[in-house]
């Protein structure tokens, strides 16, 4: 599992409070709306512009596990991270020459949630810079997820087309969003890259589609390399590696072991492949998330990080802690104290563990590709969700 910072317990914001903030920025910022609070955790912002920075993702500390499906016009995502006190914000983004409108998640992840009221007028101007997830007036919709760069050459992370215009793989969902035209051309104008960057021995990849198809994108020894003809399930492990070697087709006839389990018909796997059980997961109930944004959401439910901690998960979910020594080769009993230290501190549910919490589902995103709207839980919530539309 990925380790990332934690932060310290969140508190309400006061009505007073709230009133001073949206007074301050309403006087400093002329394109962005203050941010309006909606839910612990969720805020609600409008931008007419922002400052892009192609570079954001430098200052980027941290990690994040992630699930994601397209099936028909619905999308969905999970975005999942420690339990900490940073607040996301959904934000708007209006179109001008040169860029589509879009709608998409954010945060500011060196912010705290009792600190909404204390952050820069720079800092949230350029907030889009660090979408993980959205959707443009075109339709076209895109998040980012990780994959581990470790098992791969490290021009994995250094560049995928050297003299083009550079990109950090966390701005890669915000180009995207601003640009593209079609899922086709998201990957057109990925190719007219040069995409370099993760954080630590992690890199990303992402699911990108429209009405009719859907691309996942990867950055695989130096290369670009995009598929839209996978079964449109992307967790953290590459879908794009090694497809036509001979270990493959050993793979393809025989199956391959992952924590003592043979999974036949499955990608071909890095030795520090994430994700791999809830990608069968997503697969096995795949037909649901046709149905309805609601039947999405429900799919999505079934993958929500806690799970990870539940003594009665069927499958258990090793393949969530493969970093190390440990692999996907690993038997179930290699795993056992890792497991018992995330059981340990999942019961505390404390916020203030610092460095080692446990990670949940942030939010669930649900993108209706053809109605351009977005449907949110937050913080495994599903008893309540938020929707938006993009006018």
């Amino acid at each position: 599992m990925v380790q990332h910072k934690s932060y310290s317990r969140a508190y309400v914001l006061t009505a007073a409070s709230l009133l001073v903030l949206m007074l301050a920025f309403a006087a400093q910022a002329s394109t962005f709306t203050a941010p309006k609070k909606l839910a612990d955790y969720l805020y609600y912002m409008e931008y007419t512009d922002y400052v892009p920075d192609l570079t954001t993702g430098e200052q980027v500390k941290t990690g994040f596990a992630c699930s994601a499906v397209r099936n028909g016009n619905f999308y969905g995502r999970n975005l999942d991270l420690d339990y900490c006190d940073v607040p996301e914000f959904v934000i708007k983004v209006a179109a001008k020459e040169g860029r589509y409108a879009s709608i998409g998640v954010a945060a500011i992840l060196t912010l705290k949630s009792g600190e909404v009221d204390k952050v820069s007028e720079a800092e949230l101007l350029a907030m889009p810079n660090l979408t993980f997830d959205g959707i443009n007036e075109n339709g076209v919709a895109i998040n980012c997820n990780v994959a581990p760069a470790v098992d791969l050459d490290f021009a994995t992370l250094l560049s995928t087309n050297y003299g083009k215009p550079r990109i950090h793989a966390v701005s890669v969902v915000r180009y995207v969003l601003d640009h593209a035209k079609s899922a086709a051309h998201g990957v057109e104008l990925l190719r007219n890259m040069d995409i370099y960057g993760g954080y630590g021995t992690w890199g990303l990849h992402w699911m990108l589609s429209d009405e009719k198809e859907t691309y996942i994108i990867e950055c695989i020894d130096g290369e670009l390399v995009a598929r839209n003809d996978t079964e449109n399930i992307m967790t953290n492990f590459y879908v794009n590696y090694a497809p036509k070697t001979a270990y493959a087709k050993h793979v393809a006839q025989s199956g391959q072991k992952v924590a003592g389990k043979v999974y036949e018909g499955f990608p071909i796997l890095t030795p520090h492949a994430c994700g791999v059980e809830r990608y069968a997961i997503l697969r096995e109930h795949y037909a649901e998330g046709a149905e309805s944004a609601e039947g999405m959401a429900h799919l999505m439910e079934r993958v929500k990080y806690t799970q990870a901690y539940e003594a009665d998960t069927e499958p258990f979910w090793y393949t969530e802690y493969t970093e190390g020594n440990l692999t996907i080769a690993n038997s179930p009993m290699d795993f056992k104290s890792i497991m018992q230290f995330g059981f340990d501190t999942y019961k505390l549910h404390d916020r203030n563990i610092n460095p080692n919490n446990f990670w949940q589902t942030w939010h669930t995103a649900v993108y209706d590709l053809a109605n351009r709207t977005l449907r949110l839980n937050i913080q495994e919530d599903y008893s309540t969700h938020y929707d938006f539309k993009l006018d």
